[in-house]
């Protein structure tokens, strides 16, 4: 695997631990120069693009933690990528939205109008058809 994607790995599994212990929000970027010097700063209002062209990086990634969300975007010459994760809160609500049903569907019909859509018994005429 390659640096730049094993690098996105490690910098979005240690962005997702953090948001779950409770750190505070932030939006940072982590610039890598041509000499491999690393560089950290807020990343508030710019783009990555802009990021690589400003500081004369080779590689950037930009690490956004948000409400239990973390979002990573990674960007090397040609090379994108785009990591997202949803707080367990979130993750929980869209496992479970399939099981938010209709209240028709759960309430049961009363059981008078069972009774009505019950199929009637058989006559005496269908009786004598199987004697």
């Amino acid at each position: 695997m390659r640096a730049f994607w094993r690098d996105a790995e490690n910098i979005f599994e240690t962005a997702s631990q953090a948001a779950q212990s409770g750190s505070p929000d932030c939006d940072w970027a982590i610039l890598i120069g041509p000499q491999g010097g690393i560089q950290m700063l807020e990343a508030t209002g710019w783009a990555l693009p802009s990021l690589l062209a400003y500081q004369g990086a080779e590689t950037a990634y930009r690490v956004t933690r948000e409400g239990g969300h973390v979002r990573l975007e990674g960007r090397h010459g040609a090379e994108t990528c785009l990591l997202r994760s949803e707080s367990p809160a979130a993750t929980a609500r869209q496992l479970l939205a399939p099981l938010s049903l209709p209240p028709a569907i759960w309430n049961p019909p009363s059981p008078a109008l069972l009774a009505e859509q019950a199929p009637a018994w058989p006559t005496k005429e269908l009786w004598k058809m199987f004697a």
